[in-house]
């Protein structure tokens, strides 16, 4: 994958396909790319690993506002991953609970 661009993988849920688009931005300006893809139904996965706090903040205000909009979700999947996502998706479970669970084991 290449730092800063776009790329959906198109995933199998419930019988229909359901685009996921994987989104680690490197200037602030490319958050409207994925508000759009948002718009058109995809859910958006967001990794802000190698984002600043400033941006980071950024970047989730502007995307918890627009999934608020199109009256859809957000949650957070990773220490610094979240995962926004339309209406008409459904999430179960959280990965970010899974890897509390696999680390106490260890």
């Amino acid at each position: 994958a290449t730092s800063g661009n776009f790329s959906g993988q198109v995933l199998k849920m419930g019988g229909a396909k359901q685009e996921v688009v994987l989104f680690r931005p490197v200037s602030f300006n490319e958050t409207s790319k994925a508000a759009d893809h948002l718009k058109n139904n995809k859910a958006v996965v967001l990794n802000l690993e190698e984002v600043d706090k400033a941006m980071a903040r950024r970047v989730v205000d502007i995307l918890s506002g627009a999934v608020y909009a199109l009256e859809g979700d957000v949650t957070k999947i990773a220490k610094s991953a979240y995962l926004f996502y339309p209406k008409n998706m459904d999430v179960s479970g959280t990965l970010e609970s899974l890897a509390e669970e696999i680390e106490s084991y260890t």
